[in-house]
């Protein structure tokens, strides 16, 4: 067994970690609502939507939506980014384009109409430009858009000619409610595309140009993104989807009929573990099989022992899955002291649908006065917020006749625990929440590669810390690029030739690459991958997240999970929760799915 990780590795983390924090603080019931009125339906070039069902619809009667694209603001980078700024519906032949460079100066084009001028043959993207403006890409001899409803951002590379350039799409939920959290995971994807990018190129010359597409949290429009950026601009490689459900969709619908590499940072179900995918999906995050495993036997080690547990699960394939492997767990041991609980995404609920639609989960998990459980484990995300502090009010309710019930979140919560205590009611709701909530997360961090990563995101993301799953993000993106510059010159980068090259990044008797390895502004990591892959050698990957030991069968790492707690900032501040690595589950030798909790010193 491997000995306990030094608490002092994690520190680093907790913080960083803790300003992912979803929505909790915002107020006791999470708000996803886009608007309450017409007045918050303004958009950027003046025109006036309607609020309907908490969502700016565009009024009946008009042929185009507004669309406004915050970009973040750039430090010495001079790539090129088109957002759109006009458009009708998925048709971006018309309107006009907006170009942001690394100096914040705009310019405006319109590159006109393909119904007045005809689709433009081409056999260079520069010969697209010079026709119909940025943003055009030739593909299969045809001027085509790279812009969609869906996909709001393309990038050139700084550096290079637009000619010779490799596409890389990236899918990532960057609208309300999940922007605090994703936005950072597809900073993690820019900032690994500049970094190689700056540092060397593809083999013949070629850099990396990328497509951001926002999937809202839907699968539907995920699955639109990923036909977009397949089969008309023929990517051959995804980063995203973040969310598993949405990954599940995306991989079955798209990327495997299409052959096309697509690599999640952050989906964890167990149910990606066995797609029939060609060897196409891969993830360098660990199954949700360990960390459930480690959320059982956490309730089992909980003194004073737990007797009555209610489980909450999101209706997806996250919640469903930890619900499964927790349950085979723990109702042979608890029996009728066990019960689970399943409610619908938020995503699309507007706020009422939301408190009727949750309350009725969470009625039925609290039983009479006296007898509610005295553990509650949330298998969600950013909503687990509205059940906490409806448990604290039903506590609070009863007039705290009994302990208050221990909470245990799983990974897509943990960063939203200090903002859950920072929204409690009063002060002693806050202490009782320090004292009776955590968390379980797979590791994704390496203290030293994670502190210099954030030294570069700091700079280039306006002097804002990354949080711990940004690591994740940028990892997936250079383990797809560095599989990319595996393929000799000439050779097609398919999907199937970047799969095929992971391989060459894991083990074998390559030299160690880590990614925290940098003097200065030079990234030597890079470097180092880079000339081994080239000339037809391999690597062994530590990424920011920590080593990338794929396995090459499943197309996923294995690692430990940490159990994360709250604890007061210090006695003069009682009341403010610092997240903290308090204990990790170290999982048992290969091919084991279970280990033991040890305590961090």
């Amino acid at each position: 067994m491997k000995p306990a990780p030094r608490r002092a590795w994690y520190l680093a983390s907790a913080a960083t970690l803790a300003t992912g924090a979803l929505l909790g603080a915002c107020s006791l019931a999470v708000d996803f609502a886009e608007c309450r009125n017409d007045a918050d339906c303004l958009t950027k070039t003046g025109e006036q939507w309607n609020c309907r069902d908490s969502r700016c619809v565009e009024p009946p009667g008009t042929t185009g939506a507004a669309t406004t694209t915050t970009q973040p603001p750039t430090t010495g980078d001079t790539s090129t980014t088109v957002t759109p700024t006009s458009s009708t519906g998925d048709d971006l032949t018309t309107g006009s384009v907006t170009v942001t460079t690394g100096t914040g100066e705009e310019t405006t084009t319109d590159p006109g109409s393909s119904s007045d001028t005809g689709t433009p043959t081409c056999t260079l993207h520069s010969e697209c430009e010079a026709a119909l403006g940025d943003g055009y890409l030739c593909i299969d001899g045809d001027c085509i858009s790279a812009l969609t409803d869906e996909c709001q951002k393309f990038v050139w590379p700084s550096q290079g000619s637009h000619d010779k350039v490799v596409l890389l799409g990236a899918i990532v939920p960057t609208s309300p409610p999940y922007d605090v959290i994703t936005v950072p995971l597809q900073n993690g994807v820019q900032l690994a595309i500049e970094d190689y990018n700056r540092t060397t190129d593809l083999p013949g010359g070629h850099r990396i140009a990328w497509i951001a597409c926002d999937d809202a949290g839907s699968a539907v429009k995920a699955i639109a993104a990923a036909k977009h950026l397949t089969g008309t601009l023929k990517v051959p490689a995804i980063v995203g989807p973040i969310f598993s459900e949405q990954v599940i969709a995306v991989a079955q619908a798209v990327t495997i009929p299409a052959g096309t590499f697509l690599i999640t940072p952050a989906a964890t179900s167990k149910a990606i573990t066995t797609l029939d995918d060609n060897d196409l999906v891969w993830r360098p995050i660990s199954s949700d099989v360990y960390q459930a495993n480690a959320l059982a036997d956490r309730v089992l080690q909980l003194d004073p022992n737990s007797t009555r547990v209610a489980l909450l699960g999101k209706a997806d394939a996250y919640g469903k899955g930890i619900i499964s492997d927790v349950t085979k767990r723990l109702s042979k041991l608890l029996g009728a002291g066990f019960k689970t609980f399943e409610y619908p995404d938020p995503a699309g609920l507007t706020q009422d649908q939301l408190a009727n639609e949750y309350s009725a989960v969470l009625g039925p998990a609290w039983v009479p006065k006296g007898m509610h459980p005295d553990t509650f484990l949330f298998a969600g995300t950013s909503e687990v917020a509205f059940f906490v502090a409806g448990i604290m009010n039903l506590w609070n309710s009863e007039g705290m006749l009994v302990p208050a019930p221990r909470m245990i979140v799983t990974h897509g919560a943990v960063p939203g625990l200090e903002g859950m205590v920072k929204s409690a009611a009063s002060d002693a709701d806050k202490i009782t929440l320090i004292e009776n909530l955590e968390g379980v997360a797979p590791d994704v961090l390496d203290p030293d590669n994670f502190a210099s990563f954030n030294v570069r995101y700091k700079l280039r993301f306006n002097d804002t810390d990354a949080i711990t799953f940004s690591s994740l993000a940028y990892d997936a993106a250079l383990v797809t690029i560095f599989a990319m510059s595996a393929i000799p010159q000439g050779e097609a980068v398919t999907g199937a030739a970047i799969a095929g090259n992971v391989g060459k990044l894991v083990g074998g008797n390559g030299p160690k690459v880590s990614f925290g390895d940098v003097d200065g502004t030079e990234l030597l990591f890079i470097k180092k991958a880079h000339n081994a892959l080239v000339s037809g050698g391999t690597v062994d990957l530590k990424g920011v997240s920590g080593e990338l030991n794929f396995d090459l069968t499943t197309g996923e790492v294995r690692t430990n999970v940490i159990g994360w707690g709250l604890e007061p900032k210090d006695m003069m501040n009682p009341t403010v929760p610092v997240l903290t690595p308090l204990r990790v589950y170290v999982l048992d030798p290969v091919p084991s799915e279970v280990g033991t909790w040890m305590n961090l010193p």
